[in-house]
């Protein structure tokens, strides 16, 4: 299986990354009226900057739609708990693709860094209902909630719709040993949602008042799938579901009707699991390196959750690659690291050996969440733009450093938000002040849902990111280690997932 799939890499790496690939067009609308992707709005290239021309985004969403591929070949419809989900094949099949990658390109160095996984979960199966009126309802939205706790056997529960789950929708409402239902809106998605700690604190609500089990519905539109926690310490079994098919229970609900739930969850409790980091080297002309990261493993496709940032990862080995080593002040290190969502360990190694692993370092740039279509809320749909949204952002370095970022960003029209976050979250928050750091990130509605698919992933976005950091690069190749640092007044800065 293994050779298989090195095969189908680098078979697909020499057709898919053909110099001057195009696509046959008569249009700039696909036959549904969207507007077609190299119709999206691209700053020119200066004369300047006419080296980064080969980076390319169309070639880019080729390899989206490869690694989104792979978690395809992964799907387990009987739970949908499928993916490049962490310690399984799905992830290993990327790590394997990226190998490909990086020997065909000539990376020197090649290795794997094996971790042990503490144990992990997953559904073994579930079985849900909803009754009211004589009618049994079932929704291909509902998973359990990510982590859950199991029934004790099949419950038989009243239901009970709180609203968005403030202290006010609770007042007066005996929940005790009942199935609560919560709205919550994204803030601005699945890891920031209004039921959650951070805002309404609605789900640890619904447990301290001793509710059986807790639904939350997630969105303000669409029907979304999502795999997503029930937040820390949260013990009652529970589900999520999709706006859609949540309105449906409110309705019933809203009707008078008595309404009821089923429900039984079975976890799976795995030991003995193993993930890996890929590493791969480009050759400088120094003892020092840069790092650039991208984490391997995903929700369903996962195409902006991190298909995008190993698209960026993959297109920067390849620009430097085509360049002779004497250009390359610096070794320039790719790592696509493993069990992100599982708690980071490929990352935490290099933070826990920054002495040896990181001796040399001079930058680490973290690709994750790069590009993702700006939503707007028309009525009850989320539609797409033709713009790629703003990121969050974090520099840890020297004011030059961070101006020398911005520039980048600005010269490719990269968006961000006006101010940068107070720590990097994500695949670097362990390492990101062991060293000058850099990174941009989003994590809208789709992330962690079956909505996370390339169609989401705009090619001007991820074209824009690569060049700005692949030009970043060449600028931090000009400066000293020195000059890179971080004073005590800027290390303190950066941001938040």
């Amino acid at each position: 299986m293994k050779r298989h799939t090195t095969l189908i890499a680098a078979l697909s790496l020499s057709v898919a990354w053909l110099p001057g690939a195009t696509h046959a067009q008569t249009s700039r609308l696909d036959t549904s009226g969207h507007v077609l992707e190299d119709a999206y709005i691209r700053l020119p290239l200066s004369a300047a900057d006419q080296r980064y021309g080969s980076i390319d985004g169309a070639r880019m969403k080729t390899l989206v739609r490869e690694v989104t591929a792979i978690s395809r070949a992964n799907r387990d419809d009987r739970t949908k708990y499928w993916g490049r989900i962490a310690g399984t094949r799905g992830e290993e099949m990327a790590r394997e693709y990226i190998e490909a990658r990086f020997r065909v390109l000539g990376l020197r160095d090649i290795r794997t860094q094996e971790f042990d996984l503490p144990t992990q979960w997953f559904p073994a199966s579930y079985d849900v209902s909803i009754e009211a009126g004589g009618r049994v309802y079932r929704f291909d939205s509902l998973v359990p909630a990510l982590r859950s706790n199991p029934t004790d056997g099949m419950l038989d529960l009243e239901a009970v719709w709180v609203g968005t789950g403030s202290a006010a929708d609770f007042h007066g409402r005996d929940v005790a040993g009942k199935a609560v239902f919560i709205h919550s809106i994204p803030a601005p998605g699945s890891m920031g949602h209004s039921a959650g700690a951070s805002w309404e604190g609605a789900i640890r609500r619904a447990q301290d008042r001793e509710a059986a089990a807790i639904f939350v519905i997630y969105g303000i539109s669409d029907n979304f799938t999502i795999w997503q926690s029930l937040g820390g310490g949260i013990t009652t079994p529970g589900a999520f579901m999709g706006y859609e098919d949540g309105n449906t229970v409110k309705g019933l609900i809203g009707n008078g009707e008595t309404v009821r739930v089923k429900m039984q969850v079975d976890i799976e409790r795995r030991d003995g699991m193993t993930t890996a980091s890929i590493f791969g080297t480009l050759p400088g002309t120094t003892d020092e390196s840069i790092y650039v990261l991208a984490h391997l493993d995903g929700y369903f496709e996962a195409a902006l959750d991190n298909a995008s940032g190993i698209s960026v990862m993959l297109t920067l080995a390849e620009h430097f690659a085509a360049r002779p080593q004497s250009e390359r002040r610096r070794n320039i290190v790719f790592v696509g690291t493993a069990g992100h969502h599982v708690g980071s360990p490929g990352s935490r190694w290099m933070h826990d050996n920054r002495a040896t692993a990181l001796a040399n370092a001079a930058l680490m740039i973290n690709c994750e969440h790069v590009s993702v279509k700006q939503t707007i809320y028309w009525g009850p749909t989320m539609r797409m733009t033709d713009i790629p949204s703003p990121r969050r952002w974090w520099v840890n370095g020297s004011d030059r450093l961070i101006d020398m970022v911005l520039d980048a960003y600005r010269t490719f029209g990269v968006a961000v938000w006006d101010h940068m976050e107070d720590r990097a979250a994500g695949e670097m928050g362990s390492v990101a002040r062991d060293l000058p750091s850099i990174q941009i990130i989003r994590s809208p509605e789709i992330k962690h849902t079956d909505q996370d698919i390339p169609a989401w992933v705009p090619e001007a976005g991820l074209e824009a990111v690569a060049r700005a950091y692949a030009k970043i690069i060449d600028k931090v190749n000009m400066l000293d280690r020195a000059q890179l640092q971080p004073s005590r007044s800027s290390s303190t800065q950066g941001g938040r997932l």
